[in-house]
Protein backbone atom coordinates (compact mmCIF):
# COMPACT_ATOMS: atom_id res chain seq x y z
CA UNK A 1 0.00 0.00 0.00
CA UNK A 2 1.17 3.57 -0.43
CA UNK A 3 -0.56 7.12 -0.60
CA UNK A 4 -0.48 8.73 -3.84
CA UNK A 5 -1.71 12.66 -4.23
CA UNK A 6 -3.64 11.95 -1.41
CA UNK A 7 -5.56 8.28 -2.49
CA UNK A 8 -4.52 5.24 -0.65
CA UNK A 9 -3.20 2.98 -3.62
CA UNK A 10 -2.91 -1.07 -3.39
CA UNK A 11 -1.03 -2.92 -5.72
CA UNK A 12 0.50 -7.08 -5.22
CA UNK A 13 3.83 -6.83 -3.26
CA UNK A 14 6.99 -6.17 -5.82
CA UNK A 15 8.41 -9.47 -4.91
CA UNK A 16 5.65 -11.19 -6.94
CA UNK A 17 7.65 -10.31 -10.02
CA UNK A 18 10.41 -12.47 -8.57
CA UNK A 19 8.09 -15.53 -9.53
CA UNK A 20 7.04 -14.22 -13.23
CA UNK A 21 7.72 -16.97 -16.09
CA UNK A 22 6.52 -17.58 -19.66
CA UNK A 23 5.43 -14.02 -20.79
CA UNK A 24 2.94 -13.79 -22.92
CA UNK A 25 1.71 -10.51 -24.98
CA UNK A 26 -1.23 -9.73 -27.07
CA UNK A 27 -1.96 -6.32 -28.01
CA UNK A 28 -4.48 -4.38 -30.35
CA UNK A 29 -6.58 -6.97 -29.95
CA UNK A 30 -10.02 -6.17 -31.35
CA UNK A 31 -13.14 -7.93 -29.30
CA UNK A 32 -16.52 -8.28 -30.75
CA UNK A 33 -18.02 -11.49 -28.88
CA UNK A 34 -16.56 -13.82 -26.91
CA UNK A 35 -12.85 -14.43 -27.36
CA UNK A 36 -9.66 -16.55 -26.17
CA UNK A 37 -6.00 -15.91 -27.16
CA UNK A 38 -3.11 -18.46 -27.14
CA UNK A 39 -1.18 -18.70 -24.54
CA UNK A 40 -3.52 -16.98 -21.88
CA UNK A 41 -5.05 -19.32 -19.78
CA UNK A 42 -3.91 -20.74 -16.35
CA UNK A 43 -4.75 -20.94 -12.44
CA UNK A 44 -1.54 -19.33 -11.41
CA UNK A 45 -0.81 -15.79 -13.08
CA UNK A 46 -0.18 -12.81 -13.13
CA UNK A 47 -1.98 -10.91 -15.63
CA UNK A 48 -2.77 -7.21 -16.72
CA UNK A 49 -5.46 -6.42 -19.27
CA UNK A 50 -6.05 -2.87 -20.57
CA UNK A 51 -9.12 -2.38 -22.71
CA UNK A 52 -10.24 0.64 -24.48
CA UNK A 53 -13.37 1.85 -27.26
CA UNK A 54 -12.72 1.53 -30.56
CA UNK A 55 -13.11 4.61 -32.56
CA UNK A 56 -16.11 6.42 -31.61
CA UNK A 57 -18.50 3.63 -30.40
CA UNK A 58 -18.54 2.90 -26.87
CA UNK A 59 -18.58 -0.76 -25.65
CA UNK A 60 -21.71 -1.31 -22.74
CA UNK A 61 -19.55 -3.80 -20.93
CA UNK A 62 -16.81 -6.01 -20.88
CA UNK A 63 -16.01 -9.55 -19.22
CA UNK A 64 -12.94 -11.41 -18.65
CA UNK A 65 -13.84 -15.01 -17.34
CA UNK A 66 -11.06 -17.13 -15.53
CA UNK A 67 -11.03 -20.35 -13.92
CA UNK A 68 -13.34 -21.63 -16.66
CA UNK A 69 -14.37 -24.80 -17.98
CA UNK A 70 -17.83 -26.36 -19.24
CA UNK A 71 -18.97 -25.78 -15.84
CA UNK A 72 -17.84 -23.35 -13.68
CA UNK A 73 -16.34 -19.47 -13.87
CA UNK A 74 -15.81 -16.68 -12.22
CA UNK A 75 -16.68 -13.12 -14.16
CA UNK A 76 -14.64 -10.19 -13.88
CA UNK A 77 -17.19 -7.52 -15.39
CA UNK A 78 -16.63 -4.11 -16.25
CA UNK A 79 -19.18 -1.26 -17.15
CA UNK A 80 -18.09 2.58 -18.44
CA UNK A 81 -21.30 3.69 -18.78
CA UNK A 82 -21.83 2.93 -14.55
CA UNK A 83 -17.98 2.83 -13.54
CA UNK A 84 -18.04 -0.36 -11.97
CA UNK A 85 -16.02 -3.61 -11.53
CA UNK A 86 -17.86 -6.63 -10.57
CA UNK A 87 -16.34 -9.69 -9.56
CA UNK A 88 -19.00 -12.70 -9.90
CA UNK A 89 -18.57 -15.78 -7.96
CA UNK A 90 -22.18 -17.00 -9.04
CA UNK A 91 -20.84 -20.65 -10.99
CA UNK A 92 -17.20 -20.75 -9.26
CA UNK A 93 -17.86 -24.15 -7.79
CA UNK A 94 -19.53 -23.18 -3.92
CA UNK A 95 -23.15 -24.73 -3.92
CA UNK A 96 -23.90 -22.71 -0.27
CA UNK A 97 -25.60 -19.73 0.69
CA UNK A 98 -23.04 -17.04 0.23
CA UNK A 99 -22.28 -13.45 -1.16
CA UNK A 100 -21.04 -14.34 -4.64
CA UNK A 101 -20.68 -10.92 -6.13
CA UNK A 102 -18.69 -7.76 -5.14
CA UNK A 103 -19.01 -4.58 -7.28
CA UNK A 104 -16.93 -1.36 -6.72
CA UNK A 105 -16.39 1.75 -8.04
CA UNK A 106 -13.70 2.83 -10.66
CA UNK A 107 -12.29 6.37 -11.89
CA UNK A 108 -14.48 7.64 -14.54
CA UNK A 109 -12.65 7.75 -17.96
CA UNK A 110 -13.97 6.79 -21.50
CA UNK A 111 -14.31 3.33 -21.27
CA UNK A 112 -10.74 2.76 -20.85
CA UNK A 113 -9.49 0.68 -18.02
CA UNK A 114 -6.71 -1.99 -17.02
CA UNK A 115 -7.25 -4.31 -14.53
CA UNK A 116 -4.09 -6.65 -13.17
CA UNK A 117 -5.56 -9.72 -12.17
CA UNK A 118 -3.99 -12.70 -10.09
CA UNK A 119 -5.04 -15.39 -9.32
CA UNK A 120 -3.20 -18.60 -7.31
CA UNK A 121 -4.93 -21.42 -7.24
CA UNK A 122 -7.91 -20.61 -5.16
CA UNK A 123 -8.21 -17.10 -4.78
CA UNK A 124 -8.63 -13.91 -7.40
CA UNK A 125 -7.25 -10.52 -6.86
CA UNK A 126 -8.29 -7.78 -8.91
CA UNK A 127 -6.42 -4.58 -9.27
CA UNK A 128 -8.00 -1.88 -10.95
CA UNK A 129 -6.01 1.38 -12.48
CA UNK A 130 -2.71 0.43 -10.96
CA UNK A 131 -4.36 -0.08 -7.80
CA UNK A 132 -6.72 3.04 -7.67
CA UNK A 133 -9.12 0.08 -6.16
CA UNK A 134 -8.55 -3.66 -5.39
CA UNK A 135 -10.76 -6.78 -4.78
CA UNK A 136 -10.18 -10.25 -3.30
CA UNK A 137 -12.22 -13.10 -4.03
CA UNK A 138 -11.70 -16.93 -2.75
CA UNK A 139 -12.71 -19.53 -5.49
CA UNK A 140 -13.58 -23.30 -5.35
CA UNK A 141 -13.47 -23.91 -9.08
CA UNK A 142 -11.20 -27.41 -9.61
CA UNK A 143 -7.77 -26.73 -10.96
CA UNK A 144 -8.04 -28.30 -13.93
CA UNK A 145 -10.77 -25.40 -14.89
CA UNK A 146 -7.98 -23.05 -16.49
CA UNK A 147 -9.36 -21.63 -19.73
CA UNK A 148 -9.36 -17.42 -20.10
CA UNK A 149 -12.09 -15.99 -22.39
CA UNK A 150 -12.73 -12.25 -22.81
CA UNK A 151 -15.63 -11.05 -24.01
CA UNK A 152 -17.28 -7.46 -24.57
CA UNK A 153 -20.92 -6.07 -25.30
CA UNK A 154 -19.82 -3.83 -28.69
CA UNK A 155 -16.60 -3.04 -29.88
CA UNK A 156 -13.38 -2.84 -27.68
CA UNK A 157 -9.67 -3.09 -28.00
CA UNK A 158 -7.36 -4.68 -25.62
CA UNK A 159 -3.70 -5.94 -24.45
CA UNK A 160 -3.03 -8.27 -22.42
CA UNK A 161 0.45 -9.21 -20.80
CA UNK A 162 0.32 -12.84 -18.86
CA UNK A 163 2.61 -14.33 -16.80
CA UNK A 164 2.80 -17.79 -14.97
CA UNK A 165 3.85 -17.61 -11.40
CA UNK A 166 6.33 -20.59 -10.41
CA UNK A 167 6.41 -20.21 -6.61
CA UNK A 168 8.40 -23.70 -6.60
CA UNK A 169 11.40 -21.26 -8.38
CA UNK A 170 14.34 -19.95 -6.57
CA UNK A 171 15.35 -16.91 -6.80
CA UNK A 172 19.08 -15.79 -8.04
Amino acid sequence: MSLENGRLIQNPVRELEAYRTRRVVHQNIPVCGEINLPGVRGRVLDMTVSVRPTGSERYRWFRIRVAKDGEHETIIRYRPDQGTVKLDRIRSGLPRDIVHTRSFLVRPGDGEIKLRIVLDRYSLEVFANDGEQAASAVIYTRQEADAITFEAGGAAMMDVEKYDLDFDRQEA
